[in-house]
């Protein structure tokens, strides 16, 4: 092996290190240290012996390019000539090393010009960073593969900063995703959840630093809250969020959240518990139904009896009159409850709805409302329908005569629609009633008016028996129409807000073969 090289660069020491303090330096040091001259090694250290696996005695004099795997041998030449004239820019390369019998490495170069025995050589340094490499390709994989699974996650990935007030990272734009333009997004400014959480639920969102008082790491603190989507509409979130980053004092200073729409959950979950409210007030109903009945009974037949003996001029035949129309009201109101209660009989057969509709609307029309006009945008051809059609008259005359009564005192329309339709879960899912409703193709029966709409909390209540919110009425008329709707198997949603109007749904099977879809 040659002498180890003079130090290269630099201005000479006044009072150099001795040599054997260099050969020390030179034989001891971790990376690989070679003297490469007219394309061959001249000097090389032991680093470089267990690093090439060839012995040091065969590294000499032996080709530098024995070193350096082929497919990188264009770009090693090209260093090694740019600091054989000279160039001393402090630059490092990566290349793949090649040991002796093939195997191949990752090496990080250094090099740089200096003289060896008079005539120009190039310095090099070479550290083994194949495990580096490796390491950072897999982190490389990692973060890809996170950043592909953020990217088609059906949530909402955050870091929120404490520090900047806002997210430092975010998978896809909330607004955007809420319907939202870019110049929309962008008008919203940094932190669109400013401008976009409900008020009301806003404190609580932000409340973050007293939340995260208590929650070590590994663990996470949950929170709902509504976002304003472009139409207007509320949306339910939940927010998983759990710490992220801490200052040296342990305080969270950035936290890692998923935000997923939970809207069509909570929709379920009101729905389950309508259902269900409405199923225990159509038993109490029915039982309430039935029991009266029994009762009625003797009234009605003892006064029919008593009319047939009592003279035509008898002075206590109007107080029997009055008995019997008083009795015969009760026993509609049973028959209402029955009805709402599932229990009524119906006789199915193949109906004509659009002629049910024109039959109903042509009777309403009759009854002056010079303020309402009534829109008929009825299918030709409309599919028959499976059910009673005495029944299917008295819904559709109810919600006509909602629709109207809605809109007293304004002007305003009426728009009654018929449709063949495919009934999709997404439809069920948000309807009031959908009792042995199965996707598939249906009749769409549509009744919307532009009157002054209702609040949640009354659409919630529209089925209840004896809810209403008119002056004089019994509050039968809805809750009959859902025991109607039920018994054939129908289903029926509401949308309605204050100052947009209602609109009933009614989905109807159709009375034999299937229906093409439309739309």
């Amino acid at each position: 092996m040659e002498s180890p090289p003079e130090p290269a660069g630099g201005a000479p020491s006044a009072s150099p290190p001795p040599e054997a303090h260099y050969r020390v330096a030179f034989d001891n040091s971790l990376e690989a240290i070679v003297i490469a001259q007219d394309g061959v090694v001249k000097v090389a250290n032991r680093a470089t012996e267990r690093l090439s696996g060839y012995p040091l005695a065969e590294l000499v004099d032996r080709p530098f390019l024995d070193l350096i795997a082929p497919e990188d041998h264009a770009q090693t030449l090209a260093r090694y000539r740019l600091r054989l004239e000279g160039d001393t820019t402090d630059r490092s390369m990566t290349v793949r090393g090649l040991r002796k019998g093939g195997e191949r490495v990752t090496l990080e170069a250094h090099s740089m010009p200096v003289e060896w025995r008079g005539r120009p050589a190039v310095l090099v340094f070479l550290a083994d960073v194949t495990d580096r490499e490796r390491a950072r390709a897999e982190a490389a994989e990692k973060g890809r593969m996170v950043a592909r699974i953020a990217e088609v996650a059906p949530y909402f990935v955050f870091i929120y900063d404490y520090d900047l007030g806002r997210d430092v990272y975010l998978n896809r734009s909330v607004p955007e995703a809420l319907g939202y333009s870019p110049e929309e997004a962008a008008a919203l400014g940094d932190y669109p959840f400013l401008k976009l959480c409900h008020p009301e639920d806003l404190p609580s969102s932000l409340d973050r630093d007293r939340r995260w008082l208590d929650v070590p790491d590994g663990e996470s603190d949950s929170v709902e809250f509504r976002l304003r989507h472009r139409n207007g509409e509320w949306r339910w979130f939940v927010s998983h969020n759990t710490p992220f980053r801490r200052d040296e004092q342990g305080r969270v200073r950035q936290i890692l959240g998923m935000s997923l729409d939970i809207t069509e959950k909570k929709r379920s979950e009101e729905l389950l518990r309508r259902t269900e409210r409405l199923e225990s007030l159509g038993l109490l109903a029915g039982g309430i139904a039935h029991d009266f009945s029994n009762l009625l009974t003797p009234i009605l037949g003892n006064v029919e009896l008593l009319l047939e003996r009592l003279p035509p001029d008898s002075p206590l035949r109007p107080r029997a009159q009055a008995i019997a129309a008083a009795a015969g009201g009760a026993a509609d109101l049973v028959r209402q409850l029955l009805v709402y209660a599932g229990r009524g009989e119906i006789e199915r057969r193949a109906v004509d709805l659009n002629g049910v509709l024109v039959d109903v609307v042509r009777l309403l029309d009759s009854i002056p409302a010079p303020a309402v006009t009534t829109r008929l945008d009825l299918e030709p051809g409309l599919p028959e329908v499976a059910g009673d059609a005495s029944q299917l008259r008295q819904v559709a005359m109810n919600l006509l005569s909602n629709a109207r009564e809605a809109l007293a005192g304004r002007t305003g329309t009426v728009r009654v629609t018929t449709r063949r339709v495919a009934v999709d879960d997404r439809q069920l899912a948000s309807s009031v009633l959908r009792e042995g409703v199965r996707p598939g193709p249906a009749v769409l029966l549509e009744v919307a008016d532009d009157g002054p709409g209702m609040d949640a909390e009354t659409v919630a209540r529209l089925w209840e028996p004896f809810f209403t919110t008119k002056k004089s009425g019994r509050g039968l008329g809805l809750p009959a129409i859902a025991g109607i709707l039920r018994q054939h198997r129908a289903a029926l949603a509401v949308d309605s807000e204050p100052g947009r109007g209602t609109r009933f749904r009614v989905l109807l099977p159709p009375a034999r073969g299937e229906v093409p879809a439309l739309r």
